[in-house]
């Protein structure tokens, strides 16, 4: 008869690993323009969503 194995196996953590520092950038010239753009058109998406919910289907 076939005995069942555990298939979850508990691995230690590797000490050697060094955590990678994170830096913020700041997004200049086009890219700036394109990330307002975005959030000005999911402000635009949510108020049309407010209004199509708010009215309701007629």
């Amino acid at each position: 008869m076939k005995t069942r194995h555990n298939a979850l196996q508990v691995v230690p953590p590797v000490e050697t690993e060094t955590p990678v520092e994170l830096t913020k950038i700041v997004p200049k010239g086009s890219i700036r323009v394109v990330f307002w753009g975005l959030r000005i058109y999911i402000v635009l998406m949510v108020i049309l969503v407010i209004i199509g919910f708010t009215r309701g289907i007629h």
